[in-house]
């Protein structure tokens, strides 16, 4: 059983793990409230705009610094031949890789939302279409966010078998 042999991820990686999930979690909260707020009569410019900031700044945690690092220096090591030793690795082939495509988009569109909100500053409250731009934007945030998030449960729930 090969698949049974796990390398130890160290307590640096551990935190690396829990700041990618709770950070990318955060960003997802984030945008939500982006989206909640913008399809308000009257939104606040304020929330929107600190809100897609820091929805931003949380998803580039989560994409380059803490899962970026996780995913080069213990994934592909670790986690990813048990996985595909075990009696479902399409898990890696077909969750992770799809997985890894998906979140590509996920700091653009945060970044877009917020340049969105950004720049339009008090304008964004008359023009409806802009608002409204905003909104779908951050809602595909959350919506791809949930579905990324849901698949890195059921590779955890893989790898730990």
């Amino acid at each position: 059983m090969l698949y049974r042999i796990k390398i130890k991820m160290s307590a640096f990686l551990s935190i690396f793990l829990i700041v990618h999930v709770i950070s990318g979690v955060v960003g997802i909260f984030l945008f939500g409230g982006v989206v909640l707020n913008a399809l308000k009569q009257k939104p606040s410019f304020k929330i929107l705009k600190w809100f897609s900031l820091l929805g931003f700044l949380a998803l580039m945690v989560s994409w380059t610094i803490s899962g970026g690092y996780y995913y080069v220096t213990y994934y592909g090591k670790a986690i990813k031949p048990i996985i595909q030793a075990s009696a479902t690795p399409w898990v890696h082939s077909v969750i992770m890789e799809t997985k890894e495509h998906i979140f590509l988009f996920l700091p653009f569109l945060a970044f877009l939302s917020m340049l969105i909100i950004w720049l339009n500053k008090e304008s964004l409250i008359e023009k409806p279409r802009l608002k409204n731009m905003a909104a779908i934007i951050s809602f595909l945030i959350v919506f791809i966010g949930i579905a990324v998030s849901l698949a890195g449960i059921l590779i955890s729930g893989t790898a730990s078998r």
